[in-house]
């Protein structure tokens, strides 16, 4: 009965160290691929990664993770050549492989969402249409629904023009976002001889902007407004991290 009791305790105690030499080790390795993000995307700060299931040391011994989690603080992607600050990105690795020397690490597939502050949003369109300066400024808030709302300061062969609470779409297709304004939801503009205001204001909402720069194997999916700002969904396959 000692001797059952004995070998118990003994059991217990490297049972104890198993799973403590497991998380040091989960420790350890989720330390050095937030090190790699940092360097491979120039991030200003480590992000918050975690390589989900349990035990971590068998998933090791056979290159193989199911699930490893990795948070962004903030992201700096590109519209048009335009910075655009994408705030909280959390991108979801599943079915990771490790080859043999661990030099490479190839994720089968990949989720993420960021958000896109209204604040963001008007400054980088901002800076793609001109501005002021340029006779269009654009400003976003939340609209109803899935939706935006747009305050827009127009300049028109010398007039000013200004309007607010026009309703609108962001739509993603292949990487590229379009501001759909239907054409009955912009108010009639005063008539300019020799100009057609209305169609150049929607000339300038409706054009396509290409979103780049996103990590590396990652596309932008689809755009969702919501209290805070835009949320920003993206996805991918078979990504490649060295």
């Amino acid at each position: 009965m000692r001797a059952l009791r004995i070998t118990s305790i003994i059991l217990g105690i490297l049972i104890v160290l198993a799973v403590a030499a497991d998380r040091v080790t989960v420790g350890i390795a989720e330390g050095e691929v937030a090190s790699r993000l940092q360097s491979t995307y120039g991030l200003a700060e480590e992000p918050d990664v975690k390589i989900q299931g349990f035990p971590f040391l068998t998933q090791v011994a056979g290159r193989h993770l199911d699930h490893v989690d990795a948070h962004l603080n903030a992201y700096d992607a590109t519209v048009d050549g335009q910075a655009l600050t994408v705030a909280d990105l959390a991108i979801e690795l599943r079915d990771v492989e490790i080859n043999g020397s661990f030099s490479e690490v190839v994720a089968g597939t990949a989720t993420g969402d960021g958000l896109i502050s209204y604040e963001e949003l008007t400054r980088a369109y901002g800076e793609l249409l001109g501005g002021a300066d340029n006779g269009f400024a654009v400003e976003f808030r939340q609209g109803e629904g899935d939706q935006v709302l747009l305050a827009l300061q127009v300049s028109v062969a010398g007039q000013s023009l200004t309007l607010d609470e026009i309703p609108g779409s962001l739509v993603v297709t292949d990487g590229a976002i379009t501001l759909d304004v239907d054409e009955a939801d912009i108010p009639e503009l005063p008539e300019i001889p020799g100009v057609d205001a209305s169609a150049a204001v929607r000339e300038q909402l409706n054009a396509s902007h290409r979103i780049e720069g996103l990590p590396a194997g990652l596309t932008l999916d689809s755009l969702t407004p919501g209290a805070d700002g835009v949320r920003a969904d993206v996805s991918g396959a078979d990504i490649v991290l060295n």
